[in-house]
């Protein structure tokens, strides 16, 4: 279905003007009195073609937008529900996907837990029998003790415990995840930047605070790092 938008002719003369008065403005130099007044005067002629173009494309304009309304409006009332029913259905799965997530982690340190306390355990056997070892050969009790000692002190290795994932794949869910950061006391953030701990990116000007400033103080604004200045319009 062809859905390019079809202008009437009269509109040709309206695009004809515009398309012209946007080369003259862009020509337009002012040197004296009388190129100043001929800038004014074409000033005053764009804006009349600015209204005139208004008033032929308004109208088709708010055709197209009505169209437009209709048509959005009827695709959300079957988009809408489908679109929140298809992020519920994943905010439930993620859900239930963490959930499982953190069973089987917890079950690994169970399981870890248990094997470093089996490996403490055997090696505290080991000592025992280096010690009862030691003195059998003639080393005095001291001699063994330490004997005992350096079989306790050798680190322990327990291998880590890789349970799999519980969670079946879906084709087509996917998880990830997305760390953030959020400012729980700005002025520690501040001063930690002030110290040089943290790069000034982690701050940002509140630029509608500073313009509210502005405009109410003019000239008379004096914050550091900050100067107010006009633009006329």
């Amino acid at each position: 279905m062809n859905t390019a938008l079809k202008l009437a002719p009269e509109t040709t003369e309206v695009e004809n003007k515009a398309l012209s008065l946007v080369d003259q403005a862009g020509m337009v130099k002012i040197t004296d009195t009388k190129s100043y007044k001929v800038a004014g005067f074409l000033h005053k002629t764009i804006g009349d073609v600015i209204a005139e173009v208004k008033d032929t494309f308004d109208p088709i304009c708010d055709a197209a937008f009505k169209a437009h309304k209709a048509a959005t409006s009827k695709r959300s009332k079957y988009l809408d529900p489908l679109q929140s029913a298809y992020k519920e259905v994943k905010r439930l799965m993620g859900i239930w996907d963490k959930e499982q997530d953190e069973i089987r982690l917890a079950e690994q340190k169970r399981l870890e837990d248990i094997n470093k306390k089996a490996e403490e355990e055997r090696r505290l056997q080991e000592a025992i029998e280096a010690e009862t070892e030691a003195k059998a050969n003639g080393l005095t009790a001291q001699e063994a003790a330490q004997e005992a000692e350096e079989v306790l002190q050798e680190p322990i290795y327990v291998p880590p415990v890789v349970l799999p994932k519980s969670t079946p794949k879906v084709q087509g869910v996917v998880f990830r995840e997305i760390w953030k950061a959020q400012v729980v006391d700005l002025r520690s953030l501040v001063n930690a930047v002030s110290a040089g701990k943290a790069p000034i990116q982690a701050l940002k000007a509140d630029d509608v605070f500073l313009n509210q400033q502005a405009r109410s103080l003019k000239s008379a604004l004096n914050l550091p790092g900050v100067k107010s200045y006009s633009e006329r319009v």
